[in-house]
């Protein structure tokens, strides 16, 4: 049963929590001014190459110094290189481009899972559509693959709104494949996410953004690999999408002991027993300072996103 602010959540997002619709995918359209005031710090970019574009006007960052050329504009001259040489010098600036944005998301069966607002799977197809719509009104060009291992979309980025909707679009459908395979019960593919991110090696041009978006309830060394060989070019995030139950049984009173499936096993567990609650949570605790390990070391910044809080209630606070 629902609580009444989570119902209070679903009712404004228009959604059951368990299916995402297009109209809370646009829902984070009109949301982006209070997104803008609650700005995020970005990890630092690290890339080679310039973003060079030929098509835009000049832009405001310095580039180098050369000697003042005939035809050159008398407002860019560098006059104190002029004055220090005696010969007259202009500054040149890089001109400004549009930065491609990739979005990635995992629609694992793993994903289908929620015991409180909405499904980890909806969470993401809800953070995936504020980061579109964010970068889309920065002028960026968004593209992305979605994928849940036997579903693969991927968009080259494009510019503008029609851009961004393709994306949702194809969000909808993978996701609507991966409810009907766990509706059916179906074994979950083993790592989708890394062949994900190997084919995205090949697409994704230096100095892009990269969001990668899953609970990475699976992941091994050669996944973190090819996500760092990603990140030396460009500039990759990663957000891990959680369930509270995960980390930490509810407290209940039932006689009756609770089934939990994952696809592949089946566990009973009695929320009344004290013990196993604090068995479940060192475990669960020790799991994820792992996690945070591995990622730490091979330089991979990762943020955590609850399914069971409102997406713009913690958005300030996804770092």
């Amino acid at each position: 049963m629902q609580s009444e602010q989570s119902q209070f959540w679903l009712n404004k997002f228009h959604s059951n929590g368990l299916q995402p619709q297009m109209q809370e995918l646009m829902y984070y359209r009109a949301k982006l001014p209070a997104f803008a005031r609650h700005s995020r710090n970005l990890p630092a970019v690290s890339q080679a190459g310039p973003l060079v574009s030929k098509t835009r006007g000049r832009g405001m960052e310095f580039d180098e110094v050369r000697h003042y050329q005939a035809g050159d504009d008398i407002r860019s001259i560098d006059w104190r290189v002029t004055a220090r040489t005696g010969k007259p010098h202009t500054k040149l600036y890089r001109e400004e481009k549009e930065r491609p944005v990739f979005l990635v998301a995992d629609l694992a069966l793993t994903q289908l899972f929620g015991s409180q607002l909405l499904f980890k799977s909806v969470q993401t197809c809800h953070l995936l559509a504020a980061l579109a719509w964010q970068a889309q009104q920065r002028g960026d060009r968004v593209g992305g693959i979605i994928s849940n291992g036997w579903q693969h979309r991927e968009h080259k980025p494009a510019a503008r709104q029609a851009g961004v909707l393709h994306l949702l679009h194809s969000l909808l459908t993978v996701h609507e494949d991966s409810f009907d395979r766990w509706q059916r019960q179906q074994k979950p593919h083993t790592m989708p996410l890394k062949d994900t991110v190997a084919r995205l090696q090949k697409l994704v041009k230096p100095g892009s953004l990269v969001n990668i978006i899953s609970d990475f309830q699976r992941f091994d060394e050669e996944l973190l690999e090819h996500l760092a060989r990603l990140n030396r070019r460009n500039s990759v995030r990663c957000f891990q999408v959680y369930d509270p139950m995960e980390r930490e049984l509810p407290k209940g009173y039932s006689a009756q002991p609770l089934a939990v499936f994952d696809g592949e096993q089946q566990a009973q567990l009695n929320l009344s027993d004290r013990r196993q609650r604090e068995r479940y949570q060192q475990h669960a605790k020790a799991r994820q300072q792992h996690q945070q390990t591995v990622f730490e070391q091979h330089g991979l910044p990762l943020t955590y996103v609850n399914s069971a809080i409102a997406l713009e209630q913690q958005w300030s606070d996804l770092r």
